[in-house]
């Protein structure tokens, strides 16, 4: 049985909020024939999003909110709002309705931040949340705007209604969510139309400290969505002396079709990590995969996403072995129970260590010739390069220098609106946007 779950493959604009977090994105660019545009800045930028039309939001080192419009020339600044979000989690885009768009953050004391319309807002919901994470829109019922799934400072995960007025929390369950934990959001049951997932029990047994911190989850939890009610729907607990070693539950397809499972990265001591991929089954989830581990203690994976990157129909599951040492670009196929590695190529860094920032590598066609790329750093940092798989074999198509170090995500979406896909990567000295060229 290749898979269990209902859930679509989830392509699309890659920002902060996507209901699956796999990292993939429908499109085509023109890479390497673009334009660039960059905003210099003494402060570097740790997180931007896209915000339609022809815009972006980010957040810099130093807390400060910034919005831009992208000109065919320049990045024009409309707003800066110095200091008063966290640094520690990125923004998030939700809809107003009639097309209206509205940039959430979290502040340092824990209140929502809302920016519409030229105006930022801070808002008491009723519990402070988290600033180590983001809310995440959601859309229930009919409705044309969203209500806003966030993880509380006490561990709570809150449902936020009234983003059109007065934002505030109309129900709670208290999970022991992780404070960085992103939420996710997918039908994980198959008939369940929204359920959100998080990573839940923190503990301190392995202390690696590749993500920000050395507390780790011990389990991960399903809630169903549903107008103003939330409900645990069932806890999966990993058994000691085991980890769950991410941030990020993604919803993905993996293997022949297109359902979906879980996707998350379980670590041992003296083992190190392997990647673990659960699936709905008989009322409960179950493990569907695993992949190999890498063998010893302190070895991290890092899981971009999982789509067809070879032309066969089957989604490959992505990842890069070690990047904080080696960096080993990894394609793997599910083979019944098992994901076997089936293409490597050294030399890559898709993640800081000790950062929360789990988005510096994308997959997405921004060559245009119809096949999916991996676009992530060099292990230098200071290059980014997009890889296809051919033939069992990695193969660089282009590369970008940058300036100094990749400092924020990848957002990749077609941001000037001329139908093809652009790219935005800050390093060291700016913000730097790349746009496709017909």
């Amino acid at each position: 049985m290749t898979a269990v779950l209902d859930a679509p493959v989830l392509a699309g604009p890659l920002t902060f909020g996507a209901a699956g977090a796999n990292r993939v994105v429908s499109g085509r660019g023109s890479f390497p024939r673009l334009v660039v545009l960059s905003f210099a800045s003494d402060v570097p930028f740790r997180w931007v999003v896209s915000l339609p039309p022809k815009r972006l939001a980010a957040i810099d080192a130093g807390g400060t909110l910034w919005i831009f419009e992208i000109t065919p020339t320049e990045l024009q600044v409309l707003g800066r709002y110095g200091e008063v979000a966290s640094a520690d989690g990125p923004p998030a885009v939700a809809a107003l309705g009639e097309g209206r768009k509205a940039v959430l953050a979290v502040s340092s004391e824990g209140r929502l931040l809302v920016w519409s319309e030229g105006a930022l807002r801070a808002f008491d919901v009723g519990s402070p949340l988290s600033r180590l994470t983001f809310p995440v829109p959601v859309s229930l019922e009919t409705k044309s705007w969203d209500d806003l799934l966030a993880v509380a400072a006490d561990g709570a995960v809150l449902l936020i209604g009234g983003l059109l007025s007065v934002p505030r929390v109309v129900s709670r369950v208290d999970v022991q969510a992780l404070p960085d934990a992103r939420i996710t959001v997918g039908s994980i049951d198959g008939t369940t139309p929204v359920q959100a997932v998080v990573l839940s029990e923190g503990t301190g047994r392995y202390r690696h400290g590749a993500l920000g911190d050395k507390l780790e989850a011990s389990s991960l939890t399903v809630i169903d969505v549903a107008a103003n009610a939330l409900a645990v729907r069932i806890r999966y607990v990993v058994k000691a002396p085991a980890v769950i070693e991410d941030l990020i539950p993604m919803v993905a397809p993996i293997g022949e079709g297109t359902r979906a499972a879980l996707v998350m990265v379980k670590s041992v001591a003296r083992q190190g990590s392997s990647v673990l991929v659960l699936g709905w089954r008989e009322g409960g989830l179950d493990t569907l995969a695993e992949g190999p581990a890498l063998g010893q203690s302190n070895r991290w994976v890092h899981v971009i996403g999982a789509a067809d990157v070879t032309g066969d129909r089957v989604p490959e599951l992505i990842a890069v072995n070690t990047p904080h040492i080696a960096g080993v670009l990894v394609a793997y196929e599910r083979r019944t129970t098992s994901l076997v590695p089936v293409a490597k190529a050294l030399g890559y860094a898709s993640h800081a260590l000790g950062s929360r920032n789990e988005d510096q590598a994308v997959l997405a066609d921004l060559s245009g010739n119809g096949r999916l790329e991996v676009i992530l750093p060099r292990q230098s940092r200071d290059v980014l390069a997009a890889l296809s798989l051919s033939n069992g074999r990695w193969e660089e198509q282009w590369a970008l220098p940058l300036a100094g170090a990749v400092q924020s995500n990848l957002l990749v979406d077609d941001l000037d609106g001329d139908g093809l896909l652009d790219l935005v990567v800050a390093d060291r000295r700016a913000l730097n946007v790349f746009l496709s060229v017909r």
